[in-house]
């Protein structure tokens, strides 16, 4: 089906008058769900996730069926300077997919960079943001943003247990729409590890910090699943000419156990 079709037919498709009202409600309902996380979880602003989805409904219905872009979701988080920083030449668009146990995962897009957030409270260094969403594999609605799945960054050349969402800072935001669940991740900038393979590692289980139970790492430093752990290793495309290996062993505390390309 090429686009000029699917979009004709997803503008077909008729909603119920009280569509907008009922997604905003469920939102806001959602966010304010208690939040309890060992990695940082973020806190959603109702407000601004409301106003956003309603925008983003108003330019088109079938923007309700269709997934959301790295820009609308970080918009429904209620940061704009990152949804604008998703629309940047910086940005890398993408659409991976993969299946992880019971679900299909998309990684759909990062961005790297300083001072990329309006949210940021803290001293920006430089960080990296992706855009996940999940779906169940048997097509049944997803209506909790808890799917029981944990994502991480993971370098070859270093331990999983050294470098990882933990000992880079990473957070997330969640939220669930039409049966789907998005997923806003950041950590400490990737770039500086961009001279070796870089992945964004999504794995069963809910908050796991990654183990040796759950990676194997070969004598060169390469990095797979142990036999029998169900999971993915989305690799990022990182521009390998801002690799910083100085700061990189900074950020870590470590030298990597093998140097990488």
């Amino acid at each position: 089906m090429n686009r000029r079709t699917y979009r004709a037919e997803m503008d077909a498709v008729s909603f119920r008058p009280d569509f907008q009202e009922r997604t905003v409600a469920r939102l806001t309902a959602l966010a304010r769900e208690k939040e309890n996380a060992p990695m940082k979880k973020f806190n959603m602003r109702t407000g601004l996730i409301a106003a956003a989805l309603v925008a983003a409904l108003a330019v088109t219905a079938s923007a309700a069926v269709a997934l959301l872009s790295p820009k609308q979701v970080a918009e429904a988080v209620g940061d704009p300077a990152l949804a604008q920083a998703f629309q940047s030449d910086g940005a890398v668009a993408m659409d991976a997919a993969a299946r992880v146990g019971d679900y299909d995962v998309t990684l759909a897009g990062l961005v790297s960079g300083q001072g990329l957030s309006s949210l940021t409270q803290e001293v920006d260094t430089g960080r990296t943001y992706a855009v996940l969403s999940i779906a169940a594999a048997d097509g049944s609605p997803l209506t909790d943003a808890a799917v029981g799945l944990t994502a991480s960054p993971l370098v070859e050349g270093y331990l999983p247990w050294q470098v990882n969402a933990w000992t880079l800072g990473g957070g997330y935001s969640s939220f669930a729409l039409d049966g789907r669940v998005y997923y806003l991740f950041e950590c400490d900038s990737l770039e500086v590890f961009a001279d070796h393979t870089v992945y964004l590692a999504v794995y069963a289980g809910e908050h796991q910090i990654p183990s040796a139970e759950i990676f194997a790492v070969d004598g060169e430093g390469a990095i797979s699943y142990q036999d029998g752990q169900d999971g993915t290793l989305f690799t990022l495309p990182l521009d390998q000419s801002k690799a910083d290996p100085a700061q990189a062993e900074a950020l870590t505390g470590t030298a990597p156990i093998y140097r990488g390309n």
